[in-house]
């Protein structure tokens, strides 16, 4: 075995040249499937999490008939007696956080303009590391005092309303009356969301159910939990236990299945690209050890002549096909790896990318850093450059010792 592998390195050494474009290309191939791969697996990472925080919650509970007009936000469909429901919820193990909300559309006036918004009345103690009180630019996040609202920067600077501004707003109850509060604006956000920063209007659950007269009720109640693992479970639990008090348990899952089932479509789109990468590697190490036989058939002749038998012819071919994957794989795995822990911790920034998709992300992108997938990655290329090299490896084997021998 030694010296077959002795002879492998030294063939391979014979055409410098050809050799290193293969192995290059190999390292090439594998360089660019580890950043597809990395940034797909962060990219749908960083959505399912950034989507989770603000948008759905890992689960969220409605009133019966609820979900299916939630685009109406309608308020006639609400939870009753939400103060006790929250406190049953907070009971069960495996909950960080249990917050009752209220979606609601309403008119913001300044006094010399008037714009329709989404208004999103919450609990500020159990959203306070929510996405909103994590991103506020000036001034303060929501506390327990009444009258005080939050807005984007971007909403802000298209209303010409600073800190401290007076607003009026205007929304029809659940009843279908007109009702008008006024709050302060006590704090500025930018989430990175142009669906939170340019539209949404955020003001503390007791002033929404006093704006809507609603209350001791919410639309919905988000639970966040301890692991995303879990959601599945504590959803049937939830469901067994409230099954008489007539709500929806909806997980993230279910709420966002059309998105997801995008990001699905473009996974499988990427592996597509990643697998003619794959294919243009292969066909080069096919090419090689194609070009290497034709061209060695009096030196195969020879070996057979001094006693090589066909399998080793075989084994020789395979063994320099494995050196050239070993070469490929060590220097794509070290230069993708080297770009991939980089872009795991700098990013990709694309300042307007939240505006050409209405979804929840923002203008950083993270790829993901796994040893894991790198050690695989390698051992890939080794298999793909072993079995590209068989054919080749088959051919040598068939060549007859007297013809090779006389072959021109």
């Amino acid at each position: 075995m030694k010296v077959l592998l002795k002879i492998a390195a030294r063939n391979l050494l014979r055409n410098k040249r050809r050799s290193t474009i293969t192995f290059v290309a190999i390292g090439l191939g594998l360089v660019l499937v580890l950043l597809f791969y990395g940034f797909i697996q962060g990219v749908d990472k960083q959505f399912t999490d950034d989507f989770i925080k603000a948008q759905t919650g890992h689960i969220q509970l409605h009133a019966k008939g609820y979900h299916e007009k939630a685009r109406l936000m309608p308020l006639d469909i609400a939870i009753e007696d939400v103060e006790n429901v929250t406190l049953r919820l907070q009971e069960l193990a495996g909950m960080r956080s249990v917050a009752p909300r209220i979606r609601f559309p309403v008119i913001v006036s300044t006094g010399a303009e008037s714009i329709g918004v989404l208004g999103l009345g919450i609990d500020p103690h159990a959203e306070r590391e929510g996405i909103v009180a994590t991103k506020i630019a000036q001034g303060r996040y929501l506390s327990g005092e009444r009258g005080y609202a939050l807005i984007g920067t971007k909403l802000a600077d298209d209303l010409g309303i600073k800190l401290g501004d007076l607003l009026t707003l205007m929304a029809t109850t659940a009843r279908g009356a007109l009702n008008a509060i006024d709050v302060e604006v006590g704090g500025l956000f930018t989430t990175g969301y142009s669906q939170y920063d340019d539209s949404i209007l955020v003001l503390s659950l007791a002033d929404a159910q006093r704006l809507l007269r609603m209350s001791g009720q919410a639309t919905e109640i988000m639970l966040m939990l301890e692991s995303a693992d879990q959601t599945e479970r504590i959803a049937q639990r939830i469901q067994q236990s409230f099954h008489d008090d007539g709500l929806e348990v909806k997980t993230w899952q279910e709420l966002g299945a059309a998105i997801f089932s995008l990001l699905e479509t473009r996974r499988q789109f990427m592996a597509i690209i990643s697998m003619v990468v794959i294919l243009i590697a292969a066909l080069g190490i096919v090419n090689t050890m194609l070009m290497s036989v034709f061209e060695r058939i009096r030196e195969i002749g020879t070996l057979m002549a001094l006693g090589m038998t066909p399998g080793e012819i075989r084994l020789l071919f395979l063994l320099e096909s494995a050196i050239l994957g070993t070469a490929g794989g060590l220097v794509g795995t070290t230069v993708g790896g080297a770009l991939l822990k980089y872009l795991s911790v700098v990013g990709v920034t694309f300042t307007q990318a939240s505006q050409f998709w209405n979804l929840p992300m923002g203008t950083t992108f993270y790829a993901e850093f796994s040893w894991g997938a790198l050690g695989l990655f390698f051992l890939f290329a080794q298999t793909v450059a072993i079995l590209a090299a068989l054919y080749p490896a088959y051919i040598a084997s068939q060549q007859e010792s007297v013809r090779a021998l006389r072959h021109v």
